[in-house]
């Protein structure tokens, strides 16, 4: 079986650059309007990837390895993403629909939008598509549930105290910005992002 990969550059840079901040909390995006429902209708500390635990890397991982490497680099430049720990501001005509949407829905709830809440949108997003990209995009159910278990974002933005329900409800709308903003930036892995929160989150 082929290892899945956790990676750490861009979620622990803009980790760092955002402090402890909580504010996507409060931001559910139109995959739901709590966070919870689907289905949508919208279009480093190391570099070395992680196996996910319980998975060991086949003998040929090493070229697959090298090859989402590449197409991470690749993916990074076409976003135009900073690695510098400058917040994350939309800057592609993909970002930008994202960004327009997200806030406008965000708004429509009463809630105001803040730079911030921009950055910590296009963190999500980003490191959703980074993660299908290290993982050869085999997204499902599992993969979405390690990722949000071994995110820094998500560390910083659920309280660490949470279980069971409480647990789920709280990461539900944080993973709904994360999915619905891949449909943007990764659009390819879109639907099995969609099809992974469904299963995960219900819908």
């Amino acid at each position: 079986m082929k290892a899945r990969l956790r990676p750490l550059v861009l979620t622990l840079i803009v980790a760092t650059a955002l402090g402890t901040t909580t504010g996507c909390l409060r931001l559910p995006s139109p995959l739901g309007p709590d966070g919870m429902s689907a289905p949508l209708t919208a279009p480093g500390e190391s570099t070395d990837p992680t196996p996910f635990p319980g998975e060991s890397a086949s003998p040929d991982a090493g070229d697959d390895v090298g090859d989402a490497f590449a197409e991470r680099e690749k993916f990074f430049e076409e976003q135009q993403l900073p690695l510098d720990g400058t917040p994350l501001v939309a800057v592609t005509p993909e970002q930008k629909e994202f960004i327009a949407e997200q806030k406008a829905y965000v708004e429509e709830q009463g809630v105001a939008w803040t730079a911030e809440d921009e950055s910590l949108s296009l963190a999500l997003a980003a490191d959703a598509c980074e993660t299908a990209i290290l993982n050869n995009h085999a997204i499902d159910a599992d993969l979405l549930r390690t990722h949000v278990a071994t995110s820094p974002l998500f560390a910083q933005l659920v309280p660490a105290d949470l279980q069971g329900d409480d647990r789920t409800y709280a990461e539900a709308p944080i993973a709904s910005v994360m999915v619905f903003g891949a449909t943007f930036l990764c659009p390819d892995d879109g639907d099995a992002w969609i099809s992974a929160y469904t299963e995960v989150y219900g819908g």
